[in-house]
């Protein structure tokens, strides 16, 4: 009797452990589900010449997205590439038909800034699935 009666309790118990599985995974989509297609790091994240490296994992990224933040009070002095907009300590690319590989973005800035107070969002749709995906960057 007891060994019919621990059978079933484990049963049971792997049942909700796999209820347990499913409902995490659908509830992390992006942490389970999303292809990786880009990734990045600052190479430089302070003083007055900022590097933004992006690796690009898969064409499907199709066209990127780069929002950067900066403090407020500071502008933009040049990049390269030559970003699309500056306002407000926000910079933005458009960066179209991206090949896998390595893209750098560096940006002078009118002064210095502190460790820690630059960030960057990447925004790219998945060519296969359609998923817009939202990749944030911090040093």
């Amino acid at each position: 009797m007891k060994s019919r009666r621990m059978m079933q309790d484990r049963t049971r118990n792997i049942f909700w452990l796999a209820m347990l599985l499913g409902v995490v995974t659908l509830a992390l989509p992006g942490a389970t589900c999303a292809r990786e297609l880009v990734g990045g790091r600052y190479v430089s994240s302070a003083g007055v010449n900022i590097v933004l490296e992006l690796d690009i994992k898969s064409a499907a990224a199709g066209n990127l997205i780069v929002h950067q933040f900066f403090p407020a009070g500071i502008t933009m002095v040049k990049s390269s590439p030559p970003a699309m907009k500056f306002d407000n300590g926000k910079a933005k690319w458009l960066i179209k038909k991206v090949q896998p590989g390595t893209l750098r973005i560096a940006v002078e800035l009118s002064g210095p800034i502190p460790p820690g107070e630059v960030r960057a969002e990447v925004r790219c749709r998945d060519q296969e699935t359609g998923k817009m995906l939202n990749i944030a960057i911090s040093p």
